[in-house]
């Protein structure tokens, strides 16, 4: 699956990924596990939003995400973030 305009992208030590999609109410999830392989690239900022809990701003206007899910829970990816050219 691919989600394009990903706004934000909040991460979370044990490998869990929301994605918040412009014009979309609610995040996609990614569960994942703690070892999980995903990579965020082209980061303007990130900031601690809890004590596991990290967020990525784009350095472009958004984010594309290319996400792998083999289920619901517990994938270890890949997720591959990038802003596009």
């Amino acid at each position: 699956m691919t989600l394009d305009r990903v706004e934000h992208i909040l991460a979370s030590g044990t490998g869990v990924l929301d994605f918040a999609v412009a014009g979309e109410n609610e995040y996609y999830t990614w569960d994942g596990v703690e070892d999980a392989d995903w990579t965020v690239e082209d980061i303007e900022r990130a900031e601690n939003v809890e004590e596991d809990r990290l967020v990525f701003y784009p350095a472009g206007e958004f984010f594309t995400c290319e996400i792998v899910a083999d289920g619901e829970e517990f994938n270890d990816g890949p997720v591959r973030c990038h802003c596009p050219p």
